[in-house]
């Protein structure tokens, strides 16, 4: 029985998108081909791979079993290619990474662009997204590994959470908006008008955590806005103060378009996690560009891996 790796991802893609139609989008090829993919695989393998209902895919038993074992095939597969382009003496290779926004737009860029200096025939690919996507890369293979940020110590079945620093969340205006003062107490934090991150995102969860902490319930948010940019252009704008992390507003302090509000007790401190999949074997490039990610960001407090 030889069935080819390109059926494998095919079948993997309809999986993960949830359904045939957004699979092809992915591809970028017609319905029918991927059609033709998993009736192939399925006569190949001689069971039903999905049932329908109404117009949903459902995985069948059999298609679990084979979801599983495709999963692990296609990680290995695109570890082993990377790997093999990356055997050298660490001047070469291919390492891709993630990272959750706000490193990923503010801190990492810089870094990986030093090391590429450096390395000038490495290729480097950087992908921004929710930690929770970044990890599930990783998981998955697609990543070599990923730089997050979380509010707590991550537990990761399979996968070593290395802690490699901590960032500041800072709560910042434009020059001329309340509050006056530059130093005010939680209680005043209540009372000024805020932009904010949803409710849920990482964030907001740490924010409200810690305000609550310090007795603050209600506070006045007139405006939600999920990326960091927004929340940024917002507050400059003058519609109320927002909580970022420091990273991501250096600049705008540093020239003056923002303004930092210290609040009185309420030191955030967010914890960056290394992670990547347990028992990975990593190219010389890939050892090289890890350590400098570790130096620049303040090397690690400490290691979580868990079977």
């Amino acid at each position: 029985m030889r069935i080819s790796l390109r059926k494998l991802e095919v079948f993997s893609t309809v999986v993960r998108s949830g359904g045939v139609s957004k699979a092809a989008e992915q591809l970028y090829v017609a319905q029918p081909a991927v059609t033709a993919h998993i009736r192939s695989l399925e006569d190949r393998l001689g069971v039903e791979l999905f049932y329908r209902e109404g117009r949903t895919m459902h995985l069948t038993d059999a298609g679990r079993l084979v979801h599983a074992c495709t999963e692990d095939v296609l990680t290995r597969y695109r570890e082993l290619d990377r790997e093999i382009r990356g055997l050298s003496d660490g001047t070469q290779g291919f390492v891709t990474l993630g990272a959750s926004v706000p490193v990923g737009c503010y801190r990492l860029p810089a870094v990986l662009g030093e090391f590429r200096r450096s390395h000038p025939q490495a290729e480097l690919r950087l992908d921004v997204s929710r930690t929770e996507q970044v990890i599930e890369d990783t998981r998955a293979g697609r990543l070599d590994f990923a730089v997050v940020f979380s509010d707590h110590g991550l537990e990761l079945p399979g996968m070593v959470a290395e802690q490699i620093g901590a960032e500041q969340i800072v709560f910042v205006v434009a020059p001329d908006a309340p509050p006056a003062s530059s130093v005010i107490t939680a209680a005043e934090l209540g009372e000024v008008p805020a932009v904010e991150a949803p409710a849920g995102s990482l964030r907001r969860v740490i924010v409200d955590r810690r305000l609550r902490a310090m007795g603050v319930r209600d506070r006045q948010v007139v405006l939600e806005l999920g990326h960091p940019e927004a929340a940024k252009r917002a507050a400059g704008a003058g519609i109320g103060i927002t909580a970022l992390f420091e990273s991501g507003v250096s600049h705008e302090l540093t020239e003056g378009t923002l303004r930092r509000v210290r609040v009185e007790g309420a030191d955030i401190s967010v914890p960056l996690y290394l992670v990547y999949r347990r028992g990975k074997s990593f190219s010389p490039l890939h050892r090289q560009l890890l350590e400098v990610i570790r130096r620049c960001f303040s090397e690690g407090t400490g290691t979580r891996s868990a079977d």
